[in-house]
């Protein structure tokens, strides 16, 4: 029997959490064709849910076309992949009935080869386009690793934090092609990614230039930002004095924010980020932007996966989304 989890202070309506959750069991084949699903009572009982919910639930599955309700005997998984040969003559049927109609347009043979090249053209470059989803602990550096991103060329990047993906996975595996995370994050996300295979680990760090910049600084340093983790994340990689003296301001906190400019001279901040006191420094204090990239090496990798997965598009079916 599968488990399903429901979050009740998520923003997703209840009923909808478990609609994802029994479609992406039904979709990846982890529940079979032909399998039984508990009645309406038996669900309710289950998950502690009204059977009204319940019913909703079913009632949205059976119009998505994932299962079919039958009086007296239940209810029951009904997707089915289509046959392979079927869709073979459909294509056929599709495209006969294509020439036909730019035939009685009056079009040439000759004219009609353009208009598919020109076409195949343009539904090339959407078959190759990668949606990426980017799961982080520090979203106020996102907008430097979404650029670093853009040099794959035709990918559209989602940002998530790991805190909503942790309470709601099902909405970014379904909108993106592959998700990438750092190793810890990834440990995280494994658990309850519905399509695991999506996952690519990769290696983050801060730049060189930008780890220099903050050795050398030669007075008190002080970090400010949106979220404790990018404190935390700054501290690892200084040396012991400096992360035990370290000050740090973050702008959702009621700390004093006059007070710790007056105790730094360096302020580490996201890079991109627009501090909300820069014109309030003190003279002579400045700001050290902390640059954070992917690394290189997993660059290359990530390119090459990327790659294989729009090859691989070129020969499955369906593969192409509109």
């Amino acid at each position: 029997m599968f488990r399903y989890t429901i979050n009740p202070d998520s923003e997703i309506p209840v009923y909808r959490q478990l609609v994802d959750q029994i479609n992406a069991a039904i979709r990846s084949g982890a529940l079979k064709t032909g399998s039984q699903l508990p009645t309406v009572r038996e669900m309710a009982a289950q998950m502690n849910l009204s059977c009204g919910t319940v019913k909703r639930v079913y009632d949205c599955l059976r119009e998505m076309g994932d299962i079919e309700m039958t009086r007296r005997r239940g209810t029951f998984v009904k997707y089915v992949r289509e046959d392979g040969d079927s869709r073979k003559v459909q294509a056929m049927t599709a495209i006969d009935r294509m020439f036909r109609q730019l035939t009685d347009l009056s079009f040439s043979p000759a004219e009609i080869q353009i208009f598919l090249g020109l076409k195949m053209r343009e539904w090339g470059l959407r078959w190759s386009g990668m949606r990426i989803a980017l799961v982080t602990q520090y979203t106020e550096l996102a907008a430097n690793l979404e650029r670093q991103l853009g040099r794959i060329g035709n990918v559209r990047v989602i940002v998530c934090g790991l805190r909503q993906m942790r309470e709601y996975p099902y909405s970014i595996d379904e909108e993106s092609d592959v998700i990438l995370a750092s190793s810890q994050d990834a440990s995280q996300l494994l658990p309850i990614l519905p399509d695991r295979t999506k996952l690519i680990k990769l290696a983050f760090g801060p730049t060189p230039e930008c780890l220099c910049d903050i050795a050398r600084f030669p007075g008190r340093l002080g970090v400010a930002c949106e979220d404790a983790p990018f404190v935390e994340l700054v501290r690892g990689y200084l040396p012991g004095v400096r992360r035990d003296a370290l000050a740090a301001f973050c702008t959702g906190s009621s700390e004093d924010a006059a007070a710790f400019l007056d105790s730094v001279d360096g302020i580490i901040l996201p890079a991109g980020w627009t501090c909300p006191f820069a014109d309030r420094l003190r003279e002579g204090a400045q700001l050290l932007p902390f640059h954070y990239a992917i690394d290189e090496g997993s660059m290359i990798y990530l390119e090459e996966r990327i790659n294989r997965i729009r090859d691989e598009r070129q020969l499955r079916p369906g593969a192409l989304r509109f």
